[in-house]
């Protein structure tokens, strides 16, 4: 009896030890078993690598395979690192902590989302006390970390609702609930819900389950819809867009960029589905205004790095969005997104309080997506005051391989943006002077530490 009690115990303590796991290795376990995986690749964020190791061998023991932990990300640790994961040419990747939930179209992604502690009472009666028109057409959103807690909050808000749409996040997961996705739905930022067919979704009110962080906001600024609400310290407060002071700032960056000669095209991603074709169209769009443009990587963005860049006038990201560069004041030049490259130089766009942070939604076949018609009216700029677009014949080069070459200055570079920076600016580096110095045999360089070269007064003392 005693054998039996105590074995009795110890499945029911294993039950709950599974059930309590933050990182759900049992549910990841059976994800690999089913898609039959051999190269497992765990991604963890920087606050969550101190669990690495011994979640991978809870995960080897259960799956009997290797598994490999990245140790750090190309770009943000809320983007998936299929770069990373297939230097040992992975099969597969699970992602834990928040997500972005930016699709990928190289490998297979398991999510292990957070799971963070709610008061679901609190929630419906607020939720009922905001939304006392029981017939509205509500649009709810929610925060990764919620995602668990949806299953019974719709369980009780779905009947007295008629009109209420949850959303669903656009993955696979630990968490089971999701809403049944068809190609008729619309999926923006990692959220997939489906409308009614005579209704858009400016005829939607818009609910978000967590606090105003880079989430809500980006949700909030892309999705045009009627009012937005978030639920913080336990209320519902309404969002206002257009007293953000994030908004005002942005117009004057676009300003900045119409000012701009030389643009960098940063590539911030190497996994976000479409990368490629959003940076084919902002290039085609500096080209139509005869801007020049130089497209760079260099892994996670900082302002150090972009600093290495002095005769650019301003950079494009192409990046997630949630990523912090847009936010950011420390950097030298102005940082912008493709949505802006197209409010600045397509006339058929207008500025709206609503941004596209979702650069797939500009694209053929998105959401926001304008047919581009270069602006030709000149016009003055609000900063420097000087006239913009009156140099609209000047001859722009199509092909990227043409050289401008001065022989006086031994300069030579694509085009003439750079070359024109280094010809004028004060310190052009070492000149190798040409013919002008007489020709030295090669001599024996220093030895010895730089600290003291053997050859230095100091050291022959010593001797």
């Amino acid at each position: 009896m005693i054998s039996e009690i105590t074995v009795k115990i110890t499945k029911r303590e294993m039950n709950d030890a599974i059930e309590d796991d933050p990182y759900d290795v049992e549910k990841c376990g059976k994800w690999v078993d089913a898609c039959n995986l051999n190269k497992v690749c765990l991604q963890f964020p920087d606050n969550l690598l101190i669990d690495s190791v011994e979640v991978a061998l809870r995960l080897e023991n259960r799956i009997n395979k290797k598994v490999y932990i990245l140790g750090d990300t190309t770009c943000g640790s809320c983007c998936v690192d299929e770069i990373a994961a297939q230097h040992i040419c992975a099969d597969s990747i699970i992602h834990f902590g928040h997500a972005c939930l930016n699709p990928t179209a190289r490998l297979p992604v398991y999510h292990v989302l957070p799971k963070e502690k709610i008061d679901i009472t609190k929630v419906i009666d607020k939720f009922k006390f905001s939304f006392e028109d029981r017939s509205k057409r509500i649009l709810f959103f929610y925060d990764v970390a919620y995602a668990h807690k949806i299953e019974s909050i719709h369980e009780i808000l779905n009947p007295i609702y008629k009109n209420l749409i949850f959303s669903s996040l656009n993955c696979t997961s630990n968490v089971e609930f999701t809403d049944t996705t068809d190609i008729s739905s619309t999926v923006i930022l990692g959220r997939s819900f489906k409308l009614e067919k005579e209704y858009k979704i400016e005829d939607y009110e818009a609910f978000f389950l967590g606090s105003d962080g880079k989430t809500f906001t980006i949700l909030a600024i892309t999705i045009p819809a009627k009012k937005w609400y978030y639920f913080d310290n336990s209320n519902v407060i309404e969002f206002h867009a257009l007293n953000t002071p994030w908004l005002k700032r942005r117009r004057f960056l676009i300003e900045k960029l119409k000012d701009a000669n030389v643009v960098g095209i940063v590539v911030a991603t190497l996994g976000i589905k479409d990368y490629l074709k959003i940076i084919t169209m902002v290039k085609n769009i500096l080209k139509k205004k005869n801007k020049k443009s130089y497209i760079l990587s260099v892994g996670k963005i900082n302002p150090t790095k972009l600093a290495n860049f002095p005769e650019i006038d301003a950079f494009v990201v192409i990046t997630c969005p949630e990523n912090e560069v847009f936010d950011s004041r420390e950097f030298l030049k102005p940082i912008l997104m493709p949505y802006e490259v197209e409010l600045a130089f397509n006339s058929s766009r207008e500025l709206y309080t609503e941004y596209c942070m979702d650069f797939r939604q500009i694209l053929p076949g998105g959401m926001n997506y304008i047919e581009f018609k270069a602006t030709k009216n000149s016009d003055v700029s609000l900063i420097t005051g000087e006239l913009r677009n009156c140099d609209e014949n000047a001859p722009c080069s199509d092909n990227m391989n043409a050289l401008a070459i001065n022989n006086s200055a031994g300069v030579v570079a694509i085009g003439k943006a750079g070359a024109d920076f280094l010809h004028n600016r004060s310190w052009k580096g070492v000149e190798q002077r040409l013919g002008k110095d007489a020709v030295h045999t090669a001599e024996i360089g220093r030895n010895g530490l730089p600290n003291c070269y053997e050859n230095e007064f100091v050291s022959i003392e010593k001797k």
